[in-house]
């Protein structure tokens, strides 16, 4: 049995109301010394009502603590520890808006089955029969439920759980007591070279959805750092890009997740002449925007405003009415174009995977992989270079088995895999695409007898070429 050794206290968890409008508190029992930490424990529960139903529900608490009975009932809903759970979420400033938005879809999702029902009552069994349930369909939106959106729904539950048995609302959680549902996501794709080739061919670097993808492609951006880029990132000079930022769908200019996301790419010839490009017509797209703001202005007899002007802090990918783009529009576009393109149910993200299967199939080491894709774990980038040489691996296997059923015949010419003629664009000027997928690493091909220009390479490829 339990000894409480004080009164008790509450504690309001809603700072920003009046303790008469606060309706969420949480109750604390002092239970004395902890004889093998040294430690004053103390036992607290969240409680749902008016401060007076508080003081009562603190005098119950402590009976339960003196009976040993503190987990018997609680009396709060999921709904209502779900809701707790993200109000502290949110006001420890430590997580990002996207993040949250996630948990409180997912919360949705739960609520919709067991939402009402107590927390102290949940079990394994009934876990299980939601799952079941949304595999069934029985979903928000009316479809089967994936593993992999189990498996989401599960660590989300299992979070929950694990800070109710911390606060004492209940006595364990029920997910440890269950296996965690499989995800069962297929892998990305990734384009071959004759389709990367084809897919570039098709782009027009003036178009900011056609720069975008062709940044995803031919460099490995993600989403929201394509959106984050801005042109004082782009020292075509040195032909650096330095990824800083990235913007994401609540319009958060932000800093990458983790430090490996802060890096600097090398800029081959084709990304650097592409962006050339882009940026002339895109600041004729801003002076003409400029003009028609004025002209509006004068019309409606307003003054007009500061005259809108590229500059170092103006988007590398521009919305069209000439901000920052948000990653959702730019899904959006990709949406829109991709089935012209000749990638119709592709993901944007795979413009991404291609380019780092691109870098494995042509030998390059997996750390300067995992450096150039902003992978903070090898873990991702081992599992891409992994399965790529495994295709590399059985396409050799083919070519010795071969050999017992077939004559010998000359090997023939290797041909670039991403080699792109010439084409008209913008005016007459003419633009190589991109010349190599070794250009995209090393800057010029092997067989060149010329100094190439001073490039920025990672330290662990120059070690690894060694």
């Amino acid at each position: 049995m339990a000894k409480v050794t004080g009164e008790g206290t509450i504690v309001q968890l809603e700072k920003d109301k009046p303790k008469s409008k606060c309706r969420k508190w949480q109750l604390r029992v002092p239970v004395g010394l902890d004889p093998r930490t040294g430690k004053y424990k103390t036992r607290t529960r969240r409680f749902n009502g008016t401060y007076t139903e508080a003081k009562k529900a603190l005098r119950e608490f402590i009976k339960e603590i003196e009976n040993d009975e503190v987990h018997k009932r609680s009396g709060t809903t999921i709904k209502e520890c779900a809701e707790d759970f993200m109000t502290r979420r949110r006001a420890s400033g430590e997580f990002t808006e996207n993040t949250n938005v996630t948990y409180e879809r997912f919360f949705k999702a739960i609520n919709r089955h067991i939402g009402y029902a107590d927390a102290s009552k949940v079990t394994r069994e009934t876990l299980e029969k939601m799952y079941a349930a949304m595999r069934s369909g029985d979903t928000l939106s009316g479809k089967p439920a994936s593993g992999t959106y189990l498996n989401q729904i599960h660590k989300t539950l299992k979070l929950l759980f694990d800070d109710l048995v911390k606060d004492g609302v209940v006595a364990k959680n029920p997910c440890t007591e269950m296996d965690t549902p499989r995800r069962d996501t297929q892998p990305r794709r990734a384009l071959k070279p004759e389709a990367i080739r084809e897919f570039i061919a098709q782009l027009d670097f003036t178009r900011e959805a056609d720069i975008a993808y062709f940044l995803a492609v031919s460099t490995g951006m993600r989403r929201g750092e394509v959106c984050g880029l801005s042109w004082r990132d782009v020292d075509l000079e040195s032909q650096v890009i330095s990824i800083r930022k990235s913007y994401d769908c609540f319009g958060n200019l932000k800093d990458p997740k983790t430090k490996a996301g802060v890096r600097r790419l090398p800029m081959p010839d084709s990304v650097r002449d592409a962006l050339v490009m882009h940026k002339e017509a895109q600041k004729a797209r801003i002076d003409e925007y400029a003009a028609e703001q004025e002209r509006l202005a004068k019309k409606n007899g307003e003054k007009p405003g500061k005259r809108l002007e590229q500059s170092e802090s103006t988007p590398v990918v521009l919305s069209t009415t000439m901000g920052r783009l948000s990653p959702n529009v730019l899904e959006a576009w990709w949406l829109r174009d991709r089935e012209t393109l000749g990638l119709n149910g592709w993901a944007f993200h795979e413009l991404r995977h291609s380019y780092l299967s691109t870098l494995a199939l042509r030998g390059v080491h997996p750390k300067v992989m995992q450096e150039l894709a902003g992978h903070a774990s090898s873990e991702i980038t081992m599992e891409i270079y992994t399965h790529v040489n495994m295709e590399a691996k059985r396409a050799a296997a083919d070519v010795v088995s071969d050999l017992f059923s077939e004559p010998v015949e000359a090997a023939p010419a290797v041909t670039p895999i991403v080699q792109v003629e010439p084409r008209v664009i913008n005016g007459g000027r003419r633009l190589t695409l991109v010349s190599s997928p070794r250009e995209l690493v090393e800057n010029a091909p092997e067989s060149t007898s010329e100094q190439p220009q001073e490039r920025f390479v990672p330290d662990s490829y120059q070690a690894a070429i060694r």
